[in-house]
């Protein structure tokens, strides 16, 4: 008769402590990684902050370095080319008045005529131009002369015929260069002795009045303008910031003087570009919410700036001190900033930290600046924390994560690899008792305990070779029995 399967006190043992043998050393191992991992996580989320906090400082500061250096950039660029154009026109000039020109005479005009249509000869395209916000052509020049008026003009330029028809072909080159840069405002030739060829044609001797008046005549030898380029002795001069006060603009000069072939000057030759072409197209821009951009002259002074209105040059030309962004610069600091090189300065203004970046243009004597307060520059500095907080929490989340994780699924795989040796070692040991129990009461054996279960002796590994041992023993025990 078949006895019942007896369950002994100590059934589970070494499964139990199998598993939690596992699972002391899962968890001792995967926990110091996973600490060691967060000591790493945050000692390196640390440092990139340190690091990425600085690296956005001095990128923030190169860039507004680097906005001031691509704002002269442009403007030397530009100015570049009005150069080169002044130049050529110069080389034409000198070409014209040399004994082997063979220049052929153009029609001229006076400029009288260009705002009194009725009163006088002009060129068929006259037309109203909005920007000069005078009548002008685009195909001819006018000229004027002091003395000259609508009524005895002819007189004038019968005098001045030879200069006049030799001049008359730089309309040619005149309507090139305003296609190619219709920045300039006026291109124009002024003569020593006062002659004055102005384009696009139009006005430029004022009323009746003014030309009767020798003290409101224009000319313009005697302007300061002049005698700046005169005084360049052939090389290109810029002059300016001046206030124009027939146009009512701000206009900054590039010129040349130009000689006869025996050396002696004939005159100058030059062209205007508005400050507020200069001012629009590359100085108007906002540098983070308040930082502004600005052009100055290597003595201080001011040519284009947002504070600064253009009538205010028609009483004194501003510096460097006049304006609110510099005021609170030192002399020593102002003396870096015009010195001609580039770079960035510190100062406090009003208690509020400011960051000043300069540039120089490269020709001309100009500097570009751009000044940023630092609160605005490093605004962005606590985001780029934030950020790098958050990825730092995510990081260390999916940490603990893994580590869990990890020690959940040590515990499953101690408790499968367990079974597996655990099972039929109980197995076996359970088959002994029974064998031994009933040897000790002098029962008999059933045949079942006799047996051990084919699934364990069929195994290929030392669970197997236990299991044959065993099944061994119990037929010798049965063949005692």
């Amino acid at each position: 008769m078949a006895q019942s399967y007896t369950v002994t006190k100590k059934k589970g043992s070494f499964r139990r402590n199998v598993i939690v043998t596992f699972l002391l050393i899962s968890i001792i191992s995967l926990g110091a990684t996973g600490a060691v991992s967060l000591f790493f996580v945050d000692l390196i989320g640390g440092f990139t902050t340190t690091e990425s906090t600085t690296a956005l400082s001095n990128q923030i500061e190169r860039s507004i370095e680097q906005t001031a250096e691509q704002n002269a950039l442009v403007i030397n660029q530009k100015l570049l080319t009005a150069e080169s154009m002044v130049r050529a026109m110069a080389e034409e000039c000198e070409g014209l008045f040399t004994t082997e020109s063979t220049f052929r005479a153009r029609e001229v005009y006076y400029d009288y005529f260009f705002e009194h249509i009725s009163e006088g000869p002009i060129p068929t395209d006259i037309e109203w131009d909005p920007w000069r916000e005078v009548n002008a052509s685009f195909s001819y020049s006018s000229w004027y002369v002091p003395g000259s008026t609508p009524t005895n003009y002819q007189t004038y330029e019968t005098q001045h015929n030879e200069t006049l028809s030799r001049v008359s072909n730089l309309d040619y080159i005149f309507q090139y260069i305003h296609n190619q840069m219709p920045e300039f405002r006026w291109l124009y030739v002024a003569f020593r002795n006062n002659l004055f060829i102005n384009y696009p044609g139009s006005v430029v001797g004022g009323t009746v009045a003014d030309r009767l008046d020798p003290q409101d005549q224009f000319r313009a030898a005697e302007e300061e303008w002049y005698m700046a380029i005169r005084d360049g002795g052939g090389e290109i001069v810029y002059d300016g910031p001046y206030y124009d006060p027939i146009d009512g603009v701000l206009l900054l000069s590039i010129g040349r003087a130009f000689y006869h072939q025996n050396g002696t000057l004939l005159g100058i030759i030059a062209g205007d570009i508005t400050v507020d072409d200069i001012r629009d197209k590359i100085l108007d821009v906002r540098v983070l919410d308040t930082g502004n951009a600005t052009l100055i002259t290597s003595d201080g002074g001011i040519v284009a700036h947002h504070e600064v209105d253009d009538s205010v040059y028609a009483f004194y030309e501003p510096d460097l001190p006049a304006l609110e962004d510099f005021e609170a610069l030192e002399t020593a600091q102002i003396i870096q900033v015009t010195s001609g090189g580039t770079g960035i300065i510190e100062f406090q203004d009003s208690g509020r930290d400011m960051v000043l970046a300069y540039a120089p243009v490269g020709i001309g004597g100009y500097i570009c600046t751009i000044i940023v307060p630092v609160e605005e520059a490093l605004a962005a500095i606590p985001q780029l924390e934030s950020r790098i907080a958050q990825a730092n929490t995510a990081a260390i989340s999916f940490i603990l994560m893994v580590t869990i994780g990890g020690i959940v699924l040590a515990g499953i795989v101690a408790t499968v690899v367990t079974n597996q040796i655990a099972k039929p070692l109980q197995y076996l040991m359970d088959l002994a008792m029974r064998n031994v129990e009933a040897m000790i009461k002098q029962q008999d054996l059933d045949t079942l305990d006799l047996r051990v279960d084919e699934s364990f002796m069929a195994q290929d590994d030392e669970i197997g070779d236990l299991a044959r041992a065993f099944q061994g023993m119990l037929d010798t025990i049965g063949e005692e029995e």
